[in-house]
């Protein structure tokens, strides 16, 4: 049985370890979060550091109930952990792809399905998913990341829409080229020319407070060009018009959900 500590507000960020991840614990540690860190190497400046694959559903549920036993509660979850596998896809390994597709979505989806229920019963809650400008761009030498990310980018706003008036917020950040260790993969054989746009991870880490905070459906991190949101915007115009629709065909939100489910 794990001893229960009393915190105020509690985080849990994947791949907290090094880049936007560890921007975020260190942001969300400056503005009093308890933060939970999520890694393969548990290594970390989160207060308390989990080894943990987020590719694996078991090691997933074992987080989320390790958490909420010590803790009771998940204040704010943010969805960061991935990595790409860089070149042309007739080229590249499988067996890699086919981890990246579990690190990259699965984990994602398991992460919010394990700790969504208890947000839903608290009616309180923030999620931030790091999705990518690759949502939007068919990148050729990148091109599962890119469809993986625009998997995430569908089910961040579909979940927004339907969590609208649950007390639950939903956001997406979309950041451009940042100043990770994003090419260190071993399939990047060369530094990629988007790493000169790049920006500091500190950048996303802002967005994800703003999230967290509004629970805007998507934030834009713009590389150095700081054009694309506005591409991106208009792309994403279009599914504001799928979301009046789908209310009126499918009807229940969360809110609904839960007014029959004390009736």
């Amino acid at each position: 049985m794990t001893t229960w500590i009393h915190v105020e507000k509690v985080a849990i960020v994947t791949g907290s370890s090094k880049g936007i991840g560890l921007s975020t614990v260190r942001l969300l540690k400056s503005k009093d979060y308890t933060v939970i860190g999520v890694s393969r190497s548990g290594k970390g400046e989160a207060h308390e550091e989990l080894k943990a694959d987020v590719a694996s559903k078991e090691e997933v549920r074992g987080v989320i109930e390790y958490v909420l036993d010590k803790y009771k509660k998940i204040d704010v979850l943010v969805n960061n952990a991935g990595f790409g596998v860089y070149g042309y896809f007739w080229e590249t390994n499988l067996e890699e792809e086919e981890y990246e597709v579990r690190t990259l979505f699965l984990g994602v989806l398991y992460f919010t399905k394990y700790v969504l229920p208890h947000m839903l019963e608290r009616n309180s809650g923030s999620i931030v998913n790091v999705v990518s400008e690759a949502a939007y761009v068919a990148m050729p030498t990148l091109l599962v990341y890119s469809s993986m990310k625009a998997a995430v980018a569908h089910f961040t706003n579909g979940l927004w829409a339907s969590l609208r008036g649950s007390g639950v917020k939903v956001s997406g950040v979309y950041p451009g080229p940042i100043k990770t260790e994003f090419s260190k993969h071993p399939s990047f054989k060369r530094e990629p020319k988007f790493n000169a746009l790049a920006v500091p991870p500190e950048k996303v880490a802002k967005a994800i407070w703003k999230g967290i905070r509004t629970g805007k459906r998507e934030i834009y991190v713009p590389s150095r060009l700081a054009v694309e949101p506005y591409f991106l915007k208009a792309a994403m115009a279009f599914q504001e018009v799928t979301y009046l629709v789908s209310k009126v065909i499918y009807g229940k939100r969360a809110r609904d959900i839960n007014l029959n489910r004390r009736t």
